[in-house]
């Protein structure tokens, strides 16, 4: 299972996290080993991982703590990342949506 998450409009870049999320988290589910990553490792791969925790179960301080406990205290420092995981991704989706 492999995927690229590609920066475009805010609507389809969240929609992406979204469906990798997912994926992450219904690998876990299986009980297979997961690795979210990106380019420098800490905004989009800590939205993807953060939101997968949150489908696992975990809430959004807890999921965006344990991102920055495991990957680096400087994961998720993209203030509107943060915002969509706060507002939930569907939601912020939306938004953005509507925005643009």
């Amino acid at each position: 299972m492999g995927g690229h998450v590609r920066m475009g409009a805010a609507g389809e870049q969240i929609a992406e996290a979204e469906r990798f999320a997912v994926l992450a988290a219904e690998a876990v589910r299986a009980g297979r080993l997961t690795l979210v990553r990106c380019h420098t490792g800490l905004n989009r791969s800590g939205l993807v991982g953060a939101q997968a925790l949150v489908e696992l179960g975990l809430g959004v301080p807890a999921a965006i703590d344990r991102v920055r406990q495991r990957r680096s205290p400087r994961a998720l420092h993209n203030r509107l990342f943060v915002q969509y995981l706060e507002s939930g991704l569907p939601t912020a989706r939306l938004l953005a949506e509507l925005d643009s």
